[in-house]
């Protein structure tokens, strides 16, 4: 990209050129989003469902309509903020067509991330009481027809690539670098992310899914600063989910 000094990404400045909000309203709207967009989406689905006393909205079909809802909320006010400052999705990452180099980016980038987490999970094994066994409370965890397995691929390997690369690499990655240096930008964006994860259970604080997505998180910002767009960081990222995916099919096979 035009701000990155060399190749080796020895220097990392800020004011990108072209982005027409700063880390202020980068942050702001991004939380706001995130927040409202489940509150309302929640809403929706329980109006729109008269029978969710029964505990529909817990069920698999009433999960994958949350998630679409909560997804278009959070696309709609990512798209009124960029509207309000006369700017495009291709700001946010959108601007070019995926390149073979991207694919080859993200391959590399996931053995790097799976050997830091995988070395930080040792780390944060011997060092704290952290349990590794911990598992997010996706509401998928029961799929018995093929119908539910469709819902929950779309749900948690096809969607979320999309929407949370636009959301947190895009909007606030690219926010956060109009003014602040790439660590401190990667760093902001990575600890919100994280705590997007970390929080995905009524049992506490899932240190260990926290970690794993603060490790994920750098790396995607890295792939976005370098390539100067999303294709990479979304191949990763449904790389990532396509193999979680697969491993919760077997688990819930196996039960």
């Amino acid at each position: 990209m035009s701000d990155v000094s060399s190749d080796h990404g020895r220097q990392f400045p800020a004011r990108w050129p072209g982005v027409a909000w700063g880390p202020t309203a980068a942050v702001i709207v991004t939380v706001a989003a995130l927040v409202g967009s489940q509150i309302v989406a929640g809403l929706i689905v329980l109006l729109v469902h008269n029978g969710a006393r029964d505990g529909w909205l817990m069920s698999i079909a009433g999960q994958f309509y949350f998630v679409v809802a909560t997804d278009i909320l959070l696309l709609l006010t990512i798209w009124v903020c960029l509207q309000s400052r006369r700017a495009g999705w291709a700001q946010l990452g959108w601007g070019r067509q995926p390149v073979w180099r991207d694919a080859g980016a993200a391959l590399l980038a996931y053995v790097t991330y799976f050997g830091v987490f995988f070395m930080l999970t040792i780390l944060a094994s011997t060092l704290t009481q952290i349990d590794l066994g911990q598992k997010q409370e996706l509401g998928f965890d029961q799929l018995f027809t093929s119908g539910q397995k469709l819902l929950a691929l779309v749900s948690l390997v096809i969607l979320p690539p999309i929407i949370e690369e636009t959301v947190f690499r895009g909007f606030l990655f690219s926010g956060l670098r109009k003014k602040c240096h790439f660590i401190v930008a990667a760093l902001v964006t990575s600890v919100l992310f994280a705590s997007l994860h970390l929080l995905a259970s009524s049992q506490g604080p899932l240190w260990i899914a926290g970690l794993d997505t603060f490790v994920l998180s750098l790396v995607l910002c890295y792939l976005r600063e370098k390539t100067g767009a999303l294709w990479a960081p979304m191949m990763l990222h449904t790389l990532k989910n396509v193999i979680a995916f697969t491993i919760l099919l077997s688990s819930v096979a196996v039960l």
